[in-house]
């Protein structure tokens, strides 16, 4: 398995975490607020966090298709570092 699969299966289970959510399930819900006024479960921001990751997976999975591509196409030596924040 590829660098380039292993971005695509990592994109493909945030998308079905986020497809899966509904108004009753973990992220789905509105944040949940103590009674003190402080926020004991933060179901928008979990939301939040999948969506940026899901953002982020896209990206370098572009980034990396552009890569194998000019590699395929050129033949030539590349040097490409990337990362993905979780």
């Amino acid at each position: 398995m590829s660098f380039l699969d292993d971005l695509r299966t990592r994109r493909a289970t945030v998308a079905a975490q986020l497809a899966a959510m509904t108004v009753t399930s973990v992220g789905g819900k509105p944040n949940a607020i103590t009674a003190d006024g402080g926020t004991s479960v933060d179901h928008v921001g979990y939301r939040k966090s999948l969506l940026e990751e899901l953002k982020m997976l896209d990206e370098a999975i572009l980034r990396e298709a552009q890569v194998q591509s000019a590699l395929d196409n050129d033949g030539g030596s590349w040097e490409i570092e990337s990362q993905v924040y979780t």
